[in-house]
């Protein structure tokens, strides 16, 4: 890690001296170290630290770039792939949001309650998507993120959330086939859907 330390410690000058051009090729750079190599929860941190302030300098489609890249990652900075996540953009936070798995149970919850519709459905396409976060979506989403949970094999529901979506799929006949298909549907509800 010594190599990559004085690596980091050039980048912090690039930062505070550097051009735009300089700042991005400093941050790809950056960011292909991180993701190539095997480190600790600290060193993913300061990796995360640098490349934070670099994306501070770069334009829109450079962050849907990072977020992409980032979004597949194990070694992804927890700081950074949340500010990500919580972009505006859903393109930007929309490859974090529904492949990260670096985003935990509780910052999900939090995205899911705050954020807008589309940021809840990239959530709802998640490979595993936890029961506490169906029972937010159930709730808060709209009728495309309804059908997107519930057709989502990934997806766990607790009974609250079973319950919720066979009230919402009374007006919603497609949603109420994608319930009535899933395997775990109680089989009071799926009687009560019927």
């Amino acid at each position: 890690m010594v190599e990559h330390s004085s690596f980091l410690t050039e980048l912090e000058e690039a930062v505070s001296r550097g051009t735009a051009e300089s700042c991005s090729r400093a941050l790809w750079r950056a960011t292909d170290i991180l993701i190539a190599g095997s480190y600790s929860e600290d060193e993913i941190w300061t990796f995360g630290e640098v490349i934070d302030r670099l994306a501070n300098e770069i334009e829109a489609s450079a962050r849907v770039r990072l977020a992409h890249t980032l979004a597949k990652s194990n070694n992804a900075p927890f700081r950074l792939v949340k500010r990500l996540a919580s972009d505006q953009s859903i393109e930007v936070a929309g490859p974090v949001l529904q492949q990260s798995d670096r985003l935990d149970v509780e910052t999900l919850i939090s995205f899911a309650k705050s954020q807008g519709q589309q940021h809840l459905l990239a959530i709802s396409k998640r490979r595993s998507v936890p029961a506490a976060v169906t029972d937010v979506l159930v709730v808060r989403g709209s009728n495309e993120v309804l059908n997107s949970v519930a057709s989502n094999s990934g997806a766990t529901f607790s009974n609250f959330g079973f319950l919720h979506l066979v009230r919402r799929s009374e007006a919603d006949s497609i949603l109420a086939e994608s319930v009535g298909l899933r395997k775990d549907i109680p089989r009071h509800l799926f009687h009560q859907l019927i």
